[in-house]
């Protein structure tokens, strides 16, 4: 702040006009261990080649399963270690788009 002369939201809005809007959220799934396991080998298939109406273009698996959404956003399912826990994790350039595909993920899961 003190280097370019400006406040903190006069600098997020600078960040905002170059890389455009990012929008975050987060559900904690209390499911049964076998539960988490079935979730990550859903996540981590190929075969699941879309959420909702967004391409699936890339997956990483560094810690958990992110899956990159086109170039509007990513999802990341996530194992707890230590409880029965599935950490659900995205972030897209639009509010609704990260809540439909948070609940589009849970549902997923859900269904496993």
């Amino acid at each position: 702040m003190a280097w370019h002369g400006k406040s903190l939201g006069e600098l997020l809005a600078v960040l905002t006009a170059e890389f455009g809007e990012y929008h975050y959220g987060r559900v904690d799934l209390d499911l049964k261990p076998s539960q988490k396991e079935k979730a990550i080998a859903h996540f981590s298939d190929a075969k699941l080649t879309r959420i909702l109406d967004l391409p699936v273009v890339r997956r990483e698996d560094m810690d958990g399963i992110k899956l990159y959404l086109g170039d509007v956003g990513w999802v990341m399912v996530r194992a707890s270690g230590t409880e029965n826990l599935l950490r659900v994790y995205c972030e897209t350039s639009k509010p609704e788009t990260t809540r439909r595909v948070l609940e589009a993920v849970t549902q997923m899961v859900r269904n496993l």
